[in-house]
């Protein structure tokens, strides 16, 4: 992992207009992406909590809080074809041009889903080609072995210029295995947080592991889910401390949904104190806990957790051919948001956002 220092102009605090007046500072750590000619910034920009199942952001709110982040010296920012957030990060490109790294990625198994994804994000980003195109959650190595095809498009988009590089997200240790093996893959996007929250095959250090191998390969590694999907929010500091200490990851990838955020995470990268009038905005932003419909099985040890008898199984949506008992429900009212629910969850189904 190449740094490279450099020092950035930039204005000052107010969040709700640029201030006229501007100072020289360090701005947040550049380093090369693997053996790509592609640079980003150590802290980059997850454009999840925008969507419409999270924090349902307009379009032009989403774009506020990304020209946020830019001016703050992040230039990698991503999003994927089932978000609903490319439209976001187009605004929030207008005036900026090519100098923010785009990442984007498909769940596509077949190679015409695949193009139907590639060319809806160069349109919806309004670009002409993306710099990093991922497979979205490789689960293994059969998986990646089904999704060949889709591989073979991407290598032939890099091939004619329309992506730089071609990268695969993990949230299992049998899936980053699978992609540091694969040599046509440049990048690997693996979720990684101090507790391991949200890795079901292992440990947080089987991951490093990888993670370690990818490095050494020469993989470009971006780490995803550093706070655990919010339920680490409140030892961010930390969270983000253990992850740049290890010396392999180029970025850190975390979901920010609003000016505040951006100041404080910028502020924890530049080794700064967060002001009390940024914390005291971030104690403002509305939480809730989020349950997947998708991932939730309604095994019920986040029932047993709960201190505060918040959570519940709703068996009327048991599906049996799927696995699933049932779904977990959250009463907002009971809720206190500690994050111990998240904790006990296998399936990584629980987020506070």
């Amino acid at each position: 992992m190449a740094s490279i220092g450099l020092l950035h102009k930039e204005q000052d605090v107010d969040l709700g207009a640029a201030d006229p007046r501007v100072f020289w500072r360090p701005m947040v750590r550049r380093n090369r992406l693997g053996n790509t000619a592609i640079e980003v910034s150590e802290l980059s920009f997850g454009t999840l909590p925008f969507a419409k199942r999270h924090s349902n952001l307009s379009v032009k709110e989403g774009a506020r809080v990304l020209k946020r982040g830019f001016e703050r010296g992040i230039n990698l920012v991503d999003t994927g074809a089932s978000y609903g957030t490319q439209a976001h990060v187009r605004e929030g490109l207008r005036g900026v041009g090519d100098a923010v790294v785009i990442s984007t990625k498909t769940h596509a198994t077949t190679r015409d889903r695949a193009r139907e994804d590639f060319e809806t994000g160069l349109r919806e980003l309004d670009r002409e080609y993306i710099d990093i195109y991922q497979l979205h959650l490789v689960h293994n190595a059969a998986h990646l072995a089904d999704r060949r095809d889709v591989l073979e498009f991407l290598l032939e988009c890099k091939e004619t210029g329309l992506i730089r590089a071609i990268g695969a997200s993990v949230h299992t240790i049998a899936g980053a295995r699978a992609v540091v093996a694969e040599p046509d893959i440049d990048v690997l996007f693996a979720l990684l947080n101090t507790r391991g929250m949200g890795i079901s095959d292992g440990t947080v250090y089987d991951m490093i592991h990888v993670c370690r191998q990818a490095d050494a390969r020469g993989m470009g590694v971006l780490a995803m889910k550093p706070l655990g999907g919010g339920n680490l929010r409140k030892s961010a500091k930390e969270a983000f401390d253990f992850l740049r200490h290890l010396g392999i990851l180029d970025s850190i990838c975390v979901g920010m949904k609003s000016p505040a955020e951006v100041e404080m995470n910028v502020s924890l990268f530049e080794g700064r104190e967060v002001s009390s009038e940024i914390l005291a905005q971030i104690e403002t932003i509305p939480r809730r806990l989020r349950i997947s419909r998708k991932s939730c099985i309604g095994c019920g040890a986040c029932v047993e957790t709960c201190a505060q008898e918040a959570l519940s199984i709703d068996f009327s949506q048991a599906d049996p051919s799927e696995g699933k008992e049932g779904r977990a429900v959250v009463d907002q009212d009971k809720c206190i948001l500690c994050g111990y629910c998240a904790d006990a969850c296998a399936q990584f189904a629980i987020r506070v956002v």
